[in-house]
């Protein structure tokens, strides 16, 4: 006799809190990056999350709001 798996939807909670760590992640990323190329990369990130979540505030712009300087090498 076959046997299935129960599949589940994740709570909203869960959600939520993917998409908060999904943006401090790609934040994060931002910030830290060590050069312009890894910077830009995030921001590419950014505008992928922003495409990919319309309702959601934009990261874009959560972004703009850090003043970015790549670390000194």
């Amino acid at each position: 006799m076959p046997t299935f798996t129960l599949l589940t939807m994740p709570l909203e909670s869960e959600l939520a809190w993917a998409e908060r760590d999904a943006r401090l992640q790609i934040i994060e990323a931002y910030v830290t990056a060590q050069t312009e190329r890894e910077a830009t990369a995030a921001r590419w990130e950014a505008v992928a999350y922003d495409r990919a979540n319309p309702t959601a505030s934009s990261l874009v712009a959560e972004l703009d709001a850090h003043d970015h300087q790549p670390a000194a090498a």
